[in-house]
């Protein structure tokens, strides 16, 4: 979905091929939670893993991307394929910023906007490792004072069923104006979602309906849960055990960007207009997240090795939801069917099972997937929103099929 307001904060799920995991590798013990969870003092640095240089080069692949800079599509992008730890391809194009002539490379840091969501659902599933929560608890037992919050299941909220509408897409511009540079605590978010019309669109477990705010409160809960930001949370139980050294949860609006956010508008003397996104705080477990396409590879990696969840928490979350009719969970059926599990999207490509989520947050998009079986993962990020370009879609879809084809064909699978 993208608002129609001057200044749309866009923070929508770009994915058109989806995954279900199969084969849940990796038995190693995920790292334990304290059941009485406090804050820590500092959270550790960590030291950067070193990935051996890239394997090919793909020139077919690079010209696609370096296409879409010199189309003006988007001012720069990264792009990343890893199989098992290994990196395969990794480059970067253009600029991360026009206006201090910036370039990107595999380490440079953007905003992921609907990618976050995977990383939120992992934050419930480990809360619920360490004995804190169940699927099947109401969101009245974490946030009493929220409407309806009886007839909610964390379940629901994780895999878009619960009905609920959206605090993000279509809001007014007042809002989303401040948003961009305020930040905001857990009770003024639970007001501005409370406070949306319609709050719920569908009845819980009827249908699948997207749902930003569905994920900011699921973050919501992990603060309370844990006595922790959830920025901390994910820093010391998500991207500490993946490895991820480049990724994180900006506390501040006014954190200075390596990478900055565009619009195409080709009237524009550059040719595109500097977005300022969402401030994290307001993004919360919807968006809040910035990463590198590297890391971003090697978190779907640890995800399938084991080193976040354990076998039944990650086999959760690659279940397609049913529906309350018993009918599957889908957010697009036809030709190129889509399912849902616990903030992954689940289908198929080429009859080879995949994980796949994109994200979409204003002056930026992205899109992660892989291929489970195999465990190849392509990760994807560009500092344009697309802006409603000419071809931009069209290019962006033919990158990540490229990218997958010449991951699988090094593989043997096609």
């Amino acid at each position: 979905m993208t608002a129609t307001h001057q200044n749309p904060a866009i923070l929508t799920r770009r994915s058109t091929l989806g995954l279900l995991l199969a084969g849940l590798a990796g038995n190693a013990a995920a790292p334990a939670l304290i059941r009485t969870i406090e804050k820590p003092a500092a959270i550790p640095a960590l030291q950067k893993k070193v990935l051996a240089p890239p394997q090919f080069d793909w020139p077919e692949l690079s010209a696609i991307a370096q296409g879409m800079v010199d189309r003006q599509l988007t001012p720069g992008l990264s792009l990343s394929v890893m199989s098992a730890g290994a990196l395969l391809y990794s480059q970067g194009f253009g600029l991360a910023s026009i206006e201090n002539s910036k370039v990107v490379s595999p380490q440079t840091e953007f905003r992921v906007g609907s990618i976050t969501k995977q990383f939120t659902a992992a934050a419930i599933l480990l809360l619920g490792e360490n004995g804190l929560l169940t699927l099947n608890d109401p969101l009245a037992k974490f946030l009493p004072a929220f409407p309806r919050a009886a007839d909610i299941t964390l379940r629901q909220l994780l895999s878009h069923t619960s009905g609920m509408g959206d605090y993000i897409n279509g809001q007014t511009d007042s809002i989303l104006t401040e948003a961009q540079t305020h930040d905001y605590t857990a009770d003024q978010l639970l007001s501005i979602i409370s406070a949306r019309q319609p709050l719920y669109r569908a009845q819980p477990g009827a249908t699948w309906l997207y749902s930003n705010s569905a994920f900011t409160l699921l973050s919501i809960i992990v603060e309370r849960l844990s006595g922790m930001a959830f920025a901390d949370f994910c820093s010391l139980h998500l991207f500490a055990p993946a490895g991820l050294t480049q990724t994180s949860i900006d506390k501040t609006a006014n954190t200075t960007a390596v990478c900055s956010g565009y619009r195409p508008n080709f009237r524009a003397p550059t040719k595109y207009d500097l977005t300022l996104p969402i401030s994290p705080s307001f993004a919360g477990g919807a968006g809040a997240i910035r990463s590198t396409t590297e890391d971003l590879c090697l978190w779907h990696g640890a995800l399938l090795d084991g080193r976040v969840l354990k076998p039944e928490s990650l086999k959760a979350m690659l279940t397609p939801t049913l529906l309350k009719n018993g009918k599957p969970a889908y957010e697009r059926q036809g030709a190129d069917p889509l399912e849902y599990g616990l903030g992954q999207g689940l289908g198929e490509m080429n009859n080879l099972k995949m994980a796949a989520h994109g994200g979409r947050i204003n002056g930026f998009t992205g899109h992660l997937r892989s291929f489970t079986d195999s465990k190849l993962t392509v990760a994807i990020l560009y500092n344009s929103d697309g802006g409603g370009a000419p071809g931009f879609s069209e290019v962006q879809r033919k990158l990540k099929t490229e990218a997958s084809r010449l991951g699988l064909e090094h593989l043997g699978l096609v």
